[in-house]
């Protein structure tokens, strides 16, 4: 799918961090997996995908935690805000997102699908009308969030 990546702005609760980037808004995603929503104690994160390559950091960059043998996440070591999820592996930068709650205009973002949502909580109603992709359908995940660079 060809998407449109516009011009973003957007940084930590303290200000330490601040970032530009492209990010597809429109193709934002919820997150419902066990480390979503372990990191950052909420039911599910939300998160729109950047184009490779357009991540800038202006002043202080992220501590990185890696979370999972696919990935790391991003976080201000003053706040603890999270800030972005990037690939392990360079060939996926595709991949890397930034947590919709720190852009400066997180009400232009869309949700278009809910990722892991056989792991969603039962009282968490969102955008219920979505497409869901639970663990086993992965590779269809990866396929419908993935856009044309």
């Amino acid at each position: 799918m060809k998407a449109k990546a516009t011009p973003v702005s957007g940084g930590c609760l303290c200000g330490r961090i601040r970032y530009e980037a492209e990010a597809f808004l429109d193709r934002g995603y919820a997150c419902h997996c066990s480390i979503c929503q372990k990191s950052t104690g909420q039911p599910a994160e939300i998160t729109v995908l950047i184009k490779a390559g357009t991540l800038r950091y202006l002043n202080d960059v992220p501590k990185y935690y890696v979370s999972s043998s696919v990935g790391k996440r991003g976080f201000c070591s003053e706040c603890g805000s999270r800030i972005v999820w990037q690939a392990s592996d360079p060939r996926d930068d595709w991949m890397t997102n930034l947590c919709v709650g720190s852009l400066d205009r997180p009400s232009e973002a869309k949700i278009a699908c809910h990722m892991y949502a056989d792991t969603q909580l039962p009282w968490y109603k969102l955008c219920e009308d979505l497409p869901k992709f639970c663990e086993q359908d992965f590779d269809a995940m990866m396929e419908f969030i993935r856009v044309d660079q």
